[in-house]
């Protein structure tokens, strides 16, 4: 493809190349992806809300929740009222991330503004309460 090719739109911005022969794209499994630190899958309040408040209780100042509209929290109770309110916004598939060498939970993921038609998706709401203990040496944040 070359410039000559690019679409525009009526006040003659490029919006982009032609995309042949697309489709709509299927919504995102709700099945664990595993990589070489950690594994994601999707959040479940009796699974992952205790770990993740306990690792997110290390930060005892907050830092992890600076940009965020809510947290930290000062129970479980409160964390997994969040949790379960998040759950249920249709709008965003939330997930746990999974230190797989400890096994336990350290963090949370989401995707967002899932557009099947236009095979569009976001990832938000990125929040790793610790690194990942994969490599004890050089431990590296899960996300």
């Amino acid at each position: 493809m070359n410039d000559s090719d690019t679409r525009h739109n009526h006040l003659g911005q490029a919006v982009g190349f032609p995309v042949p022969g697309w489709t709509p794209r299927l919504a995102p499994p709700r099945t664990p992806i595993i990589g070489r630190f950690a594994r994601v899958e999707p959040l479940d309040p009796d699974r992952h809300a205790a770990e993740l408040f306990e690792a997110n209780s290390e930060d005892r100042e907050g830092r992890n929740w600076t940009y965020y509209n809510y947290g930290p929290f000062a129970t479980l109770a409160d964390y997994r009222k969040w949790v379960e309110d998040s759950r249920a916004d249709k709008a965003r598939i939330l997930h746990a991330i999974i230190d797989l060498v400890s096994g336990k939970a350290v963090g949370v993921a989401a995707y967002a503004n899932i557009q099947p038609v236009h095979g569009t998706i976001e990832v938000a709401g990125l929040n790793s309460a610790r690194a990942c203990s994969a490599d004890r040496r050089q431990p590296k944040p899960c996300i």
